[in-house]
């Protein structure tokens, strides 16, 4: 929308320059999107929230720099009323509204003896300021009242209206309308539209039909003032891809109570344009069910209580008077308020707050810190667990990603059992497209699909994770979802330097290393255990345990997945659920370094076949003794016998300390002793010298 800033000062005798408007109009939440400036005109292009549609006129933009600046006077016009000034007698147009909730009022009267002329060369220059096309000083008046108070109105020829009737009602099963804009339009019977006695002559709140048009031959002018359901302009207009400026204004919710206001100022600028006494008849103001002014109690004290400011009295009533808010003070300490109807965006008291602290000014609040902590204050245990996730996982270099929780058919399939069918997942019934039609069972395709991108782009490593949410279908066709974390690796893990003149691939064992230590942080005691999974490679495929839960799984993706993904190399991956893990609140405590020697020793076997590397460190940390503090794996051999037989050596290294004093070499070697016996027993392991 845009103001001229001429025809803004008309109403408010602001004297400043036209940066200092910008920053006042930014400081009460109106942007100045762009300035269009000419010879003899200043215009500002703004940008209005839909809430407030009493920002959609000169007027409503006057009244709140006034509100601002209470030393400057707000001049409104002097509105006469209609049924006064033009009364109820002589040549009438009847008026029928179908449905109240359709139409709440419907304002109109005569004009007779018109001679559409040009509007005044003040007016034309406003109009090209405001980027609108004059035509003739009946129809400009209609638009000058729009751009003067938002409120839109619309001017009939009279000899061109059969019957001298106007109905508001829904079309009907093929009617069709041609517009103004010469586009004739098929109408629904949804449409709401404003017919004679035989056919529709308008698009109700939208735009007028070509057939009653005011065109230089009109003599005779009924003027339109309604209100139109908002809910009923948007569809209609949105259908028809038409967007004019009166659709824009009724569809954010227009004044009910400015149809007389609006046509009295139409008729005021038609009788001085036309430079003659005014013939206009037959007011009639169709009103079904007359609105009640909306008045919100106010504690005076509120305001401050609410915002953490001293706000006085006397400063919080006399911003809303000046919004042009009454304000009942009968009750010192309890204000009735009574809301304009332009306001339709105010409801409850904490709603005038905002007025009060809008104008009175967001910079006078002062930034301090809160005094006290809320003790009901109880953070979601999800949340804390996601967090928890996502900045140990930033912190070792993945980057959390974040995809629609719908995608193809295909990639469902890729990551459910085999037999799995389309039935099998949750559709959508309006989808996106073809790409976007199932509701996820699992976060990895879209991390693979990330992957594959930036790893065309030339990233060298691409770490991602994502939190999120999967569903799926169980018998009986109930619907499940669950919060879920995904994982996945590729890349140069260690990059070319100086130093290694090849890189070192991601590979999944350090993958399986870094979740590891993951899961240690989220999950006291867990277990990888080997399984098969449709969409893993045999082999590296592992499920993640918990007790008698699977939470997820862990391994390399099937080749057969990622190739057609168009990645070359494996891809190690994890997924797991989350809603069955929730956060202890526990104060974690400082401990000290242990600055007392380490002292290592080490173990190198053979294990015999059927034992995993899990089997031995569950047995190790079942026969630990309390001074172990790690161990880890440094050796690996795999020997092929002549015979076909396979024995598997390991070498470990156990490191000992006392928190308290130093270990000497024969209670090392005396523990060291008794956890070899003890492996050796619980897994047969043949001690390798």
């Amino acid at each position: 929308m845009r103001i001229d800033l001429d025809f803004l000062k008309s109403f408010i005798n602001v004297d400043i320059p036209q940066d200092e408007v910008k920053e006042l109009l930014a400081s009460l939440g109106i942007e100045v999107a762009e300035i269009h400036e000419s010879n003899d005109s200043t215009a500002f292009t703004v940008e209005i929230t839909p809430n407030r549609p009493d920002w959609l006129s000169h007027l409503g933009i006057a009244r709140e720099i006034h509100a601002r600046l209470p030393g400057t006077p707000l001049n409104l016009p002097d509105f006469k009323d209609p049924g006064t000034s033009v009364g109820e007698a002589g040549e009438v147009v009847e008026i029928e509204i179908e449905s109240a909730a359709d139409c709440g009022r419907y304002t109109g009267c005569i004009v007779n003896d018109v001679e559409p002329k040009s509007s005044p060369i003040s007016t034309q220059r406003l109009f090209n300021s405001l980027d609108l096309r004059p035509i003739n000083h009946v129809v400009d008046a209609s638009n000058h009242v729009l751009m003067a108070m938002g409120h839109p109105i619309h001017m009939f020829d009279l000899d061109l209206l059969e019957g001298r009737r106007i109905v508001v009602r829904r079309a009907r099963p093929g009617e069709r309308l041609r517009l103004l804009d010469e586009r004739e339009v098929e109408l629904e019977t949804e449409d709401l539209v404003i017919a004679d006695a035989q056919r529709p002559v308008a698009l109700a709140g939208i735009m007028g039909g070509a057939a009653s048009g005011v065109t230089s031959s009109t003599r005779r002018v009924f003027i339109e003032s309604a209100w139109f359901d908002p809910v009923r302009v948007r569809r209609t207009a949105r259908r028809l891809g038409l967007q004019t400026d009166a659709s824009y204004r009724f569809e954010r919710g227009a004044d009910i109570t400015a149809t007389p206001r609006a046509l009295a100022m139409a008729l005021d600028l038609i009788r001085a344009w036309s430079g003659k006494p005014l013939n206009a008849s037959g007011y009639r103001d169709v009103y079904p069910a007359p609105s009640k002014p909306v008045e919100v109690e106010l504690p005076a004290d509120f305001p401050s209580q609410y915002t953490g400011i001293a706000i006085s009295h006397q400063d919080a009533a006399g911003i809303l008077q000046r919004l042009q808010f009454k304000v009942d003070t009968t009750d010192p300490g309890l204000w009735r308020v009574s809301v304009p109807g332009f306001r339709v965006d105010i409801a409850c008291k904490q709603d005038l707050v905002e007025e009060i602290v809008r104008i009175y000014g967001y910079d006078r609040i002062p930034a301090t810190m809160p005094r006290t902590v809320n003790p009901v204050f109880n953070p979601a245990p999800m949340r804390n667990l996601r967090l928890k996730l996502a900045r140990h996982l930033v912190a070792k270099g993945y980057h959390q990603t974040l995809h629609y929780s719908f995608h193809a058919l295909e990639d469902n399939l890729a990551m459910a059992e085999k037999g799995a069918v389309a039935e099998d997942f949750i559709a959508l019934r309006n989808p996106l497209g073809r790409d976007y039609a199932i509701m996820r069972n699992s976060l990895i395709p879209g991390l693979l699909r990330a992957t594959v991108l930036n790893a065309n782009q030339g990233a060298p490593l691409v770490k991602l994770f994502e939190t999120g949410k999967r569903f799926w279908v169980s018998s009986g066709r109930d619907f499940h979802e669950e919060e879920t974390l995904a994982v996945t690796a590729w890349g140069e893990h260690v990059p070319v330097s100086w130093r290694n003149s090849k890189p070192a691939e991601m590979d999944f064992f350090v993958f399986r290393a870094e979740m590891e230590t993951l899961l240690h942080r989220i999950i006291p005691e867990f277990s990888l255990e080997q399984t098969e999974l449709p969409w893993l490679r045999k082999g590296c495929a592992f499920s993640i345990r918990v007790e008698d839960r699977i939470l997820g799984w862990m391994g390399y993706l099937d080749e057969k997945l990622t190739r057609s993904a168009g990645l070359d190399t494996a891809l190690p991956a994890l997924e797991m659920g989350l809603d069955s893990l929730t956060l202890e609140r526990r104060i974690e405590h400082f401990r000290p370094w242990n600055r007392l020697p380490m002292v290592k020793r080490d173990l190198s076997v053979f294990i015999p076949g059927g034992v995993v590397y899990a089997d031995l460190e569950k047995a190790i940390n079942l026969y630990r003794p309390d001074e172990l503090e790690s161990y880890h794996l440094f050796d690996y051999y795999m020997d092929k016998g002549e015979t076909g037989s396979v024995k598997i050596s390991l070498a470990m290294s156990f490191c000992y300390r006392h928190p308290e004093r130093t270990l000497t070499g024969e209670e090392v070697n005396r523990m060291h002793a008794e956890l070899t016996e003890s492996l050796v027993k619980a897994l047969k392991l043949e001690p390798r010298a």
